[in-house]
């Protein structure tokens, strides 16, 4: 119930309806520069830092490293090619949800449903999609709207969050409440639709052409969306806050046949990750496992069958043959980071993690840095009872990865197991700022502030950190006593 009113809140009251295109033309305006009287840049980002904060204390999120990885890699190549995007701050993320969706928040936060990228046909439709939302961050479509619409207000964004909130303790309660915010919020959405969808269009195709996709790939997805309508009786979740029209379809193609044609063949890495979703989604359907150890045992060349047969062989707990199969794989492909992972993965759950660690620590000196081997390598040391080289290892890349859950985790995990418990405390409140919990937060950071530490800066860095999670805090009871 929590989980299908989020989708509702998420799509039909706070975010950006798609809509209807009319005739293409190179030269309209860019009606977001016009934005920010009533609403500023810093104001919006508050609002999206508020949002995900309750987002990711739902846990909707998806906390796999290889699908958040792949998505921002994605996103970030899109916003290079985006002139209006430079600046400004970008997180891509996943929700485990096998409807087809996406969505823009204020302050740059653009989620997208895992069932979208098993929908889609091809990398440059998934592109097609997260530009667009791309081009509403950045035209501040919101903004304008609350400029123009007295009734979408801040306390109306505020009320809907609510409503989702109220529902984790009262779905009952939560469902009135949200139906009473949606009304005057959504009429304003519509309102603005046709030269919202019209910009964000022009932008996203434009985007799409600029990061080296297919630009056709838009009206692609169109038809795409039209395929998957055929099959279920009620039509994929995005064109109920998506309108789709023949209009909007044929100024896709038209629009596209602006730029040059590209044919961008899907990288392994989307094949791969698009894989690792749909093993998740199937991971308890034996019909499909057989069906796909069939295909396997006929001799199938393609890779991301053969790697998705390994993640469902982990999936059941057959491990050995997991690696059996993810080492060929790997061994085919000796650069691919996500079949290294995906095989350490397998590694650590067969407790073989020292067969891992050279082919880990190889990678990881041709690649510094990299997220996905870092964590891997991490996980390794701590499955070898090494837990002091995994914490040497993650702090060495911590700056890099302060908004990154997954990480923190990592870190505050290897640091107890090393028995340094101050700094376990300040990772841990950290953490937890990021998912949203800020009163276990900022425990933790009254812990670690007790602590005497080696480091001459850590009693400033977090007496800062506390002052941050007591102001949420308060931001946090504020807002709950106007809603009550």
């Amino acid at each position: 119930m929590l989980k299908y009113m989020f989708k509702i809140a998420a799509t039909s009251s706070l975010f950006l309806c798609l809509g209807i295109s009319a005739q293409v033309t190179n030269d309209l305006p860019k009606l977001g520069e016009a934005a920010g009287a009533t609403l500023s840049v810093a104001k919006e980002q508050q609002i999206g830092d508020q949002i995900m904060a309750q987002i990711r204390a739902a846990n909707y999120i998806m906390a796999d490293p290889l699908v958040n990885d792949y998505i921002q890699q994605i996103g970030y190549q899109l916003v290079a090619a985006n002139p209006d995007a430079l600046g400004r701050s970008f997180r891509f993320f996943v929700i485990e949800e096998p409807s087809i969706n996406a969505f823009a928040l204020p302050g740059g936060y653009i989620g997208i449903h895992s069932g979208l990228i098993t929908a889609s046909r091809s990398e440059s439709e998934l592109a097609s999609v997260l530009g667009h939302e791309v081009a509403h961050v950045t035209q501040r479509h919101l903004a304008r709207r609350l400029e123009k619409q007295n009734e979408l207000s801040l306390p109306s964004i505020l009320a809907t969050i609510g409503a989702v909130l109220i529902a984790t303790q009262n779905p009952e309660a939560g469902m009135g409440a949200l139906a009473a915010t949606q009304g005057a919020v959504q009429q304003s959405i519509i309102s603005h639709t046709r030269e919202n969808e019209k910009e964000a269009d022009r932008i996203g195709i434009a985007m799409l052409s600029g990061a080296g996709f297919d630009t056709r790939a838009a009206a692609d997805f169109f038809q795409t969306l039209d395929q998957q309508s055929r099959f279920i009786q009620k039509p994929p979740e995005i064109l109920l806050t998506h309108p789709l029209s023949n209009n909007r379809k044929a100024d896709a193609e038209r629009r596209s046949r602006l730029y040059p044609k590209v044919e961008h063949d899907s990288s392994i890495d989307y094949r791969l990750v698009k894989a690792r979703i749909e093993s998740l989604e199937k991971r308890r359907d034996d019909k499909h496992f057989s069906n796909l150890k069939a295909q396997i045992n006929a001799g199938t060349t393609k890779v991301e069958d053969k790697y998705q047969y390994a993640e469902l062989l982990k999936a059941r707990g057959q491990y050995p043959k997991a690696i059996k199969v993810l080492d060929k794989l790997y061994q085919s492909s000796p650069e691919n980071h996500i079949l290294l992972y995906s095989l350490s993965e397998a590694h650590l759950s067969n407790k073989s993690s020292e067969q891992a660690l050279p082919l880990l620590k190889r990678q990881l000196s041709r690649n510094p840095g990299n997220t996905k081997l870092v964590l891997a390598t991490s996980h390794a040391y701590m499955s070898i009872k090494k837990p002091e080289l995994a914490e040497s290892l993650l702090l060495r890349y911590a700056d890099l990865n302060n908004n990154n859950p997954n990480y923190l985790f990592a870190l505050a995990k290897a640091q107890q197991e090393s028995n340094h418990l101050p700094e376990m405390h300040e990772t841990t409140g950290q953490y937890m700022m990021l998912v949203g919990q800020f009163r276990t937060a900022k425990k933790h950071f009254e812990i670690a502030l007790g602590h005497f530490s080696e480091d001459p800066y850590a009693q400033t860095r977090i007496q800062a950190r506390l002052q941050n999670a007591r102001q949420k805090l308060r931001e946090l009871l504020e807002s709950q006593k106007r809603r009550s």
